[in-house]
């Protein structure tokens, strides 16, 4: 399993992992709460260019 972790400001961060080749849990936590979401990875890609995030989608290639 390939996981990713984007610091964001304070104790906020994103933790993308790749379950299975286009299954990725994305968990979100913003102000003490914890969001999971599963995502295929076009849903992934879309969130990637929304979000600045885009450059991750090479490391689960």
């Amino acid at each position: 399993m390939k996981s990713i972790n984007f610091q964001l400001d304070g104790m906020d961060s994103i933790e993308i992992t790749q379950i299975e080749e286009h299954l990725f849990e994305v968990r979100l936590v913003l102000n003490g709460k914890i969001s999971v979401q599963y995502m295929a990875k076009e849903q992934l890609e879309q969130l990637g260019s929304t979000y600045q995030i885009g450059s991750s989608k090479r490391y689960f290639e």
